[in-house]
C-alpha cells in the first residue's frame, strides 16, 4: 500500500458510558489512492476523561470491522471493560497531544 497521507478526526460529541464517565475518541484513516476504501487500515483511539485508560483499536482492512457502525463500536469500547482491556495501550496517550481544532 502506498500511503499518501493520514487523516485524523476527533469526535467532538460528548460521550458517556453507563456509569457516567466521559470518553474521547479520534479516528485515523490511512489514505492511499491505489487502495480501495474497504481495504485500507482504520484505527480508533480512545481515552477516558480521568486519563486512566488510553487505547487503540485497529483493523488492517476496514472491511474486517465486525461491528455494524461507528456508534456500536464506540459503545462497546466504553461499556465493555473486558473488551477494552485488550485494547489498552498507555503509549497512545501521545496521540492526544495533537491539536484537534
Amino acid at each position: 500500500m502506498t500511503a499518501n497521507a493520514d487523516h485524523w478526526t476527533y469526535d467532538r460529541r460528548p460521550r458517556f458510558d453507563r456509569s457516567g464517565r466521559r470518553w474521547h475518541f479520534a479516528s485515523r484513516f490511512m489514505l492511499a489512492s491505489d487502495v480501495p476504501y474497504e481495504e485500507r487500515p482504520f484505527e480508533l483511539y480512545f481515552w477516558d476523561e480521568d486519563r486512566n485508560e488510553f487505547g487503540r483499536l485497529r483493523f488492517e482492512r476496514r472491511k474486517d470491522n465486525p461491528y455494524r457502525d461507528y456508534e456500536t463500536l464506540v459503545s462497546k469500547i466504553m461499556n465493555d471493560s473486558e473488551f477494552r482491556l485488550g485494547l489498552l495501550d498507555p503509549e497512545t496517550s501521545r496521540v492526544w497531544k495533537r491539536s484537534w481544532k
